[in-house]
């Protein structure tokens, strides 16, 4: 059967922990996907918690759709699936879930439209699930969020992440299962850093015969 390797290690003034944890399914199912670099945004205007406006850059590429807004300031947060509407390059926004919005005049907000993903993941099957927004710099704290949502597009879960530090739920191994429900069929997804691409992993082990 196919197998997942999961070795958590902790070492502490001399003192260390190691594990090496095998689980076993019928359904390994792996994803890697690319997440753009967001963009700052030259201004910033809130009108209330959940609408603000701001100007995006000459050249930006974006249209209308669904973003993800995340910003530093305050000890940082985010607000995703968030309705932007771009006129030239002013940016309106509306709607969404997750923090309240910044302040006007807050110079680290960055945006990003959405990355869809298309999955197949049974979270009642999961055995095993590792995540992780990996990017170039070792040194990066740039954050990522990741909505998994069910064919009537309702939520199943929310993920946030921050570069490089892999998150597992070892199911198997008792930890709570946030992924159960209806069948996932379909992601969203962003990343903050303005520099740098990161690769998204998602990596499940499923037993859909247990």
């Amino acid at each position: 059967m196919p197998q997942a390797t999961y070795s958590p290690s902790l070492q502490v003034g001399g003192v260390s922990i190691q594990k090496s944890v095998v689980r076993t399914g019928d359904h390994p199912n792996p994803y890697e996907i690319t997440l753009p670099v967001a963009k700052a945004l030259t201004s910033w205007v809130k009108t209330d918690s959940n609408t603000a406006a701001g100007n995006l850059a000459g050249g930006h590429g974006y249209s209308s759709g669904k973003f993800d807004v995340y910003w530093t300031s305050g000890g940082g947060g985010r607000r995703y699936n968030v309705d932007g509407t771009v006129t030239v390059n002013a940016l309106a926004l509306d709607g969404g879930s997750g923090d309240n919005f910044p302040a006007s005049a807050d110079t680290t907000v960055v945006v990003t439209p959405q990355t869809t993903i298309n999955t197949a993941i049974d979270g009642d099957s999961i055995q095993i699930i590792g995540l992780a927004q990996e990017v170039a710099d070792q040194s990066a704290v740039s954050k990522a969020h990741i909505t998994f949502r069910d064919a009537d597009g309702d939520a199943i879960t929310d993920i946030d992440l921050t570069a490089n530090y892999p998150v597992v739920y070892d199911i198997a191994g008792g930890i709570t299962n946030p992924f159960t429900g209806d069948p996932i069929v379909i992601a969203y997804a962003s990343q903050s850093s303005t520099t740098y691409e990161a690769t998204l992993k998602i990596l499940s082990l499923e037993d859909s015969t247990p």
